[in-house]
């Protein structure tokens, strides 16, 4: 609380007092009846004025005292603020309670919508899978040109659904990571067949050379980052490209990189890749393009401890490098 405030709430009390030293003044000065004396009248009102100011000096002082007491504690530790009989900090803390009280039934209301929203995005989520598994069987039993084009475009609805229960769930993170033991080259080989076909559909060559290592992380999560990693090669590596996908170690930490000889990345675009929705030139290319794959899987890396690094030529090549540091700790990574 600054000064000025307390004299503007407290103006009419200070003019008023003014008021008095003036009336008080008036009546000295015309009063014949009285042998005034200007020297001890001038006296008379420098002491009273002196003490004015100690009042409002004072009063300033406590009342500070009482707006400290609430606005640096904890909102939750409101109630416990003893107010030792204060009529005014009675009524401000009553007055924070009760807004308290509002503010949490606001976000109660809130969570229980965003969690009906998140239970309900789950369920169809699952239930579009039925019907997606009834297509692939029903594709089974047909071999055309046609066919094969069904086919892709199945599984590029399967991965579109299944980036939607990972956006749901990233967005819920707290409650949906886990740790253990994690083969990183499994994973990664799983992340590969699941976007096989769009590599087959474009004949990309992928070549690799992955050396067998374990982390403790989230392999859902880690699953999730390289799959979207691989589908955005696939979108931009043209007809007959080649992917190059090796694992490192070193003295800090283990590194699995995925490089492709596409399209490759602006300069100026270099910098945003990872932003929520942005797309950049290639993105106006690629019509399907969203901006939020690699916005999620950035999001998530972070939360994970690990580090993804961009490297890229525009017209040569897009290299990703994902970063497992050896002296990550998981307990952090888990209750931040």
């Amino acid at each position: 609380m600054k000064l000025k405030v307390y004299i503007r709430n407290h103006i009419l009390w200070i003019l008023g007092s003014f008021l008095i030293l003036l009336v008080i003044n008036s009546i000295l000065f015309t009063s014949i009846s009285i042998n005034q004396s200007y020297k001890d009248i001038i006296y008379m009102d420098l002491l009273a004025i002196f003490i004015i100011m100690v009042n409002i000096f004072y009063g300033f002082i406590t009342e500070r005292k009482k707006y400290d007491i609430f606005f640096k504690n904890s909102i939750k530790s409101i109630e416990n603020i003893d107010v030792k009989n204060d009529y005014f900090s009675e009524m401000v803390k009553n007055v924070l309670i009760e807004q308290q009280k509002r503010f949490w039934m606001i976000e109660k209301n809130y969570r229980k919508g965003i969690n009906e929203i998140q239970d309900y995005t789950t369920q169809w989520v699952h239930d579009i899978k039925v019907n997606i598994a009834v297509c692939e069987l029903l594709l089974d039993d047909v071999e055309s040109t046609t066919s094969k084009e069904l086919r892709y475009q199945v599984e590029q609805i399967k991965f579109r659904i299944n980036h939607i229960l990972h956006v749901t769930r990233a967005n819920h993170y707290e409650q949906d990571i886990g740790a253990w033991e994690v083969n990183v080259c499994n994973v990664l080989r799983s992340a590969i067949k699941e976007n096989a076909l769009f590599f087959i559909n474009k004949n990309i060559e992928i070549e690799t050379d992955l050396h067998p290592f374990s982390v403790i992380s989230d392999e859902r999560w880690i699953y999730y980052i390289f799959g979207q990693i691989l589908n955005n090669s696939s979108k931009y590596t043209p007809e007959g490209g080649t992917l190059q996908i090796k694992t490192k170690e070193d003295e800090q930490a283990y590194y699995v990189i995925i490089r492709d000889n596409g399209i490759g990345i602006p300069k100026e675009d270099i910098a945003r890749i990872f932003d929520k929705g942005f797309t950049g030139k290639n993105g106006k290319i690629e019509t399907k393009s969203t901006g939020m794959g690699l916005y999620y899987a950035k999001k998530m890396a972070e939360k994970l401890r690990v580090e993804i690094k961009l490297d890229s030529e525009e017209g040569n090549y897009t290299e990703f490098s994902i970063i497992f540091y050896k002296l990550s700790d998981y307990y952090e990574v888990a209750t931040k």
